[in-house]
């Protein structure tokens, strides 16, 4: 995918603890060149960003985001847009209208997207993804 609209159900079901977490990876072009973002219990530079790997250790280039992500054990919303002509990135949490984190990055174009965590459990559900044209779906 190049421009998308992602929106999934997560609930995060590992232990409470500050670096609680669920990832989205997207712009995957191989293990060392992809962008993730991180939705973490507290933010600090490794957690609750969005980040960039590219040949060397992940690197935060969020511009915006919250103080952390509020994971309960209950599902939560969660939704990314990405626009490759301008980098833009913005990261939704539940039904916020506005972005719980934001991003500008051109370095990878298109690529694959997927869902895991950094190193924790969670669960998914209804996994859509929308193709964008001229930005909009």
């Amino acid at each position: 995918m190049g421009d998308f609209r992602l929106e999934v159900e997560a609930r995060a079901t590992a232990r409470l603890y500050d670096h609680r977490d669920l990832c989205i990876i997207f712009g995957y072009q191989d293990p060392a060149h992809y962008y993730y973002v991180h939705f973490g219990q507290k933010t600090d530079d490794r957690a609750n960003q969005i980040f960039i790997v590219n040949g060397a250790d992940r690197r935060k280039i969020s511009d915006s985001t919250t103080p952390g992500t509020p994971w309960d054990d209950q599902w939560h919303r969660l939704r990314i847009v990405r626009r490759t002509s301008d980098g833009r990135v913005e990261v939704y949490f539940d039904e916020m209208t506005q972005p719980a984190m934001t991003a500008r990055d051109s370095t990878f174009g298109v690529g694959r997207v997927g869902l895991g965590s950094f190193d924790d459990t969670g669960q998914w559900d209804n996994f859509r993804l929308w193709g964008l044209i001229g930005g909009k779906r």
